[in-house]
């Protein structure tokens, strides 16, 4: 989601129609280029494309004159507020080519929608058999098991 908010966010600089293109274009193939870069495990690269993203960002700025700069400013905020999510994320993120390459689920929707359903029903301030949130918590780990295949009725029939 980071990622489309800093096109939106370059959206708002060409809304300017600035006169000097040339640096706009290469920022946006550079943040067309950051999807494929994040979905393929390529963070070191899409951190570099992201550095570069912000001096084509700030010569543009100087090129175009002063009635660029806010709306670069926001462009910069998206682009850093996405290179310290990768920062802040490296561990976690998730090589979502390799997992679809190799047929696994790349997608989390389907366990999230049931957890949301099964949460709202039950947390709901006027149920009369409210869970606590500890309790929530391990219905909906034990849901999201059975959902992605860790954990199978037959193994287990009193789990489910």
């Amino acid at each position: 989601m980071r990622v489309r908010h800093a096109e939106q966010a370059l959206a708002g600089v060409y809304a300017l129609e600035p006169i000097h293109r040339g640096g706009l274009d290469i920022v946006e193939y550079g943040i067309s280029r950051l999807r494929h870069l994040i979905w393929n495990s390529y963070h070191q690269e899409a951190r570099r494309e992201l550095f570069d993203v912000r001096h084509l960002a700030h010569e543009a700025v100087y090129l175009n004159g002063e009635t660029l700069r806010p709306a670069v400013s926001r462009l910069l905020a998206r682009c850093e507020e996405l290179r310290g999510y990768l920062d802040n994320n490296e561990a976690a993120l998730v090589d979502y080519s390799r997992r679809y390459h190799s047929g696994q689920p790349v997608s989390t929707s389907r366990a999230e929608a049931c957890v949301d359903e099964i949460a709202n029903a039950r947390m709901a301030k006027r149920q009369r058999m409210r869970w606590s949130p500890r309790g929530a918590h391990r219905v909906a780990v034990v849901r999201a098991a059975v959902l992605d295949g860790r954990l199978r009725a037959h193994q287990h029939p009193l789990a489910a």
